[in-house]
């Protein structure tokens, strides 16, 4: 009998523990709380590269790049970085984010061969060199670029050379149209 009082004092014993530990009845259990790093203030800035699940926007991470620390998403860099890859995006089959990764790569390609140029400049340099709707291969045209420039091409003697290249810019084929003239 010793043994069973002494489990059941026991037992008693930690249920009371366990009441004393929980707090009152109907109080409210304390909020949890974590310890979260604030963020460094460049960590959008220092990406060399946008992953295809990363949700950094392509406009803040260059805006956040050309600042040298990140920007808000509301910082009027922000915008023109999206309008600027917005109309890329309508010229190139690839989208926004590619382009600005591709952008990135070429500004340091160029830049590994002692060539400076901006992400800014070559997407404003590249822009132009497709029609609207057209669709064209922004990485390729990079590849191209960067090869006339490690063979000695000025920036302008290169982006001429890429505009004879270029095939003619039409607007896109309404639906329905054959491309055949009409009697």
């Amino acid at each position: 009998m010793g043994s069973a009082l002494l489990s059941l004092t026991r037992a008693v014993g930690s249920a009371g523990l366990a009441l004393v530990l929980a707090g009152c009845p109907g109080e409210q259990p304390s909020e949890t709380r974590e310890r979260v790093a604030a963020p460094s203030g460049n960590a959008t800035a220092a990406k060399q590269w946008l992953q295809p699940l990363d949700a950094t926007e392509p406009g803040v991470w260059l805006a956040s790049r050309a600042a040298g620390h990140d920007v808000a998403t509301n910082d009027p860099a922000v915008g023109d970085w999206r309008a600027l890859l917005a109309d890329a995006d309508s010229r190139f089959g690839e989208d926004d984010r590619m382009i600005a990764n591709r952008a990135v790569q070429l500004e340091g390609m160029l830049r590994e061969i002692n060539v400076t140029q901006s992400v800014r400049t070559l997407l404003a340099d590249f822009t132009p060199l497709a029609g609207k709707g057209s669709r064209s291969g922004f990485s390729d045209l990079c590849q191209h670029y960067y090869n006339l420039r490690s063979q000695g091409l000025t920036r302008e003697a290169a982006l001429a050379a890429l505009r004879q290249q270029a095939p003619p810019t039409r607007p896109p084929a309404a639906e329905g149209d054959t491309g055949r003239a009409h009697p």
